[in-house]
């Protein structure tokens, strides 16, 4: 399967709500339909739509941003579309005699990894139960392989011990924009060769003679290698596992895809190998955290690392922020971006997921849109996420105050921990409001109005919350004290917020 030209792309028509086919790479930027992408798994779907991003990023990169707006409004002819992917269509063979896609011929591994270890979150599959477990894959179609292999090295863990990571980090956040059909998702996230400009080093050219995949140019075995010295093609798709695909011998049907097919996968070899790179390379899919450590600066990339959700970090992804006490933030590239091209209301699309070292624990993908105004006033979305952030704290401390009494006061506390209970309550029941006031234009047009309405939805639901967890202790005459005590100290930090303290 060559990504190119094979049909691997699997879609819906009527935006998601037709029926399902697999198209190519070259229908999709050259005709004019309403496909969304169909993947049982977000995780996938989001990376199926960031693989493409990348291929058009690298093979019809836009010169500014009036070639972006050109590309989304009509669809790529064919003749530009053909020149473009002949000069590097053996890149992206997924089964190359000598240089298949992401992989590398002649792996040695003592034993062979099963293929659901590409399935990001599901067990090894080294399993020994007498029955098959409920969702086990067993065979990948080749379009979902080549995904996988693209979202395992692009925005997972490494395999473990001894094998490198993505150029990201363990599991970065990846923030893209959404749009009512495929082919206006991949242009909007495409950025211009003159913002690129803006982000790589400044002896960067875009010459894919010169810039091309780890598994055309592989990395050497110890090799010193600078974040400087990774071109935009190598950087995108970063393969840093010697990683090669096993296939069947015989037809079969795909276990993510449900569909017939004579392309399957049942695993793959991989071995250790090691490299050093140094510096951190500015990729165009994530947000970086940047901090003064001894005075130089640090570069990160955003990741979730707790169960907070996805808007609590929204500041970070969205609004740009130079180091002021020694921190400062710069949103995924395709967000800039989108600000210039003056796309509003724009909804984010955020994935990721939490991990501990090599296994992932949770799997985050949260759609969010920003109303119109969003791009002129973005310190609005600052202020709301830090009203979320404030009401939450204020719920949480005036209840762990509770739980721990005053012992100075002779007052007994609570002694379980359902401050704890309460945090996690707070992030379930107001992210429908956090997300409402972020996508209401409303909020950006007249804020003293939105703030108001925000805060005292807020409040009602810190006071509801709070009731619902200590009224059982209230049944206690030695606990009620310690219950007024917070209550009382609870309405006072909700009416600073209401005041704007």
């Amino acid at each position: 399967m060559n990504l190119l030209s094979s049909p691997w792309i699997p879609v819906r028509h009527q935006a998601g709500a037709g029926s399902f086919l697999l198209i190519s790479y070259r229908q999709l930027l050259c005709e004019d339909a309403g496909w969304r992408i169909s993947l049982p798994r977000d995780d996938l779907e989001m990376a199926c739509l960031q693989l493409l991003i990348s291929l058009t990023q690298v093979l019809f990169l836009p010169a500014t941003m009036d070639e972006v707006e050109d590309r989304l409004a009509v669809p790529m002819p064919e003749s530009d579309f053909d020149a473009a992917a002949t000069v590097s269509s053996d890149w992206f063979d997924l089964d190359h005699p000598t240089q298949p896609f992401m992989q590398t011929r002649a792996v040695v591994a003592k034993e062979i990894t099963p293929i659901q270890k590409l399935m990001i979150g599901l067990p090894e599959g080294n399993n020994h139960c007498f029955f098959d477990p409920i969702g086990e894959v067993k065979q990948l179609s080749a379009p979902v392989a080549a995904i996988a292999l693209f979202n395992q090295a692009t925005n997972c863990p490494s395999f473990g011990g001894g094998f490198k990571g993505s150029l990201r980090g363990g599991a970065p956040i990846t923030t893209l924009i959404d749009a009512e059909h495929l082919r206006r998702q991949v242009w909007t996230n495409v950025v211009s060769e003159r913002q690129l400009k803006d982000e790589l080093p400044p002896s960067w050219q875009h010459d894919l003679s010169q810039d091309r995949p780890t598994w055309i140019d592989p990395i050497q075995a110890k090799q010193v290698i600078h974040a400087t010295q990774i071109g935009l093609v190598r950087g995108l798709f970063w393969q840093p596992a010697h990683v090669e695909l096993i296939r069947s011998e015989h037809e079969g049907r795909c276990d993510v895809l449900g569909i017939e097919t004579d392309q399957l996968y049942t695993g793959f070899r991989k071995e250790k190998f090691n490299f050093t790179l140094e510096g951190v390379w500015s990729h165009p899919h994530g947000a970086r955290m940047l901090k003064l450590k001894k005075g130089e600066p640090e570069i990160k990339y955003q990741s979730f690392t707790t169960t907070a959700p996805g808007w609590t970090r929204l500041s970070e992804l969205v609004v740009a922020k130079p180091i002021q006490k020694g921190e400062g933030n710069a949103p995924a590239m395709p967000i800039l971006q989108a600000s210039a091209l003056g796309i509003e209301p724009l909804t984010l699309i955020v994935g990721g997921y939490r991990n501990k070292q090599a296994s992932v624990i949770e799997r985050r993908h949260e759609l969010m849109t920003l109303g119109r105004g969003w791009a002129s006033k973005r310190d609005q979305i600052d202020l709301v996420v830090g009203l979320g952030l404030a009401a939450k704290d204020a719920l949480r401390h005036k209840l762990y105050f509770a739980v721990k009494g005053h012992r100075d006061k002779g007052l007994e506390g609570l002694s379980v921990p359902i401050h704890l209970v309460a945090e996690q309550r707070f992030y379930a029941s107001s992210e429908t409001l956090i997300l409402n006031a972020i996508a209401d234009e409303g909020t950006f047009d007249d804020w003293p109005t939105a703030r108001e309405a925000l805060v005292e939805a807020l409040s009602v639901l810190c006071r509801t919350l709070f009731e619902e967890l200590t009224d059982p202790f209230t049944a206690k005459p030695e606990l009620i004290p310690i219950v007024a005590w917070a209550r009382r100290s609870l309405n006072n930090e909700l009416k600073k917020l209401k005041e704007g303290q």
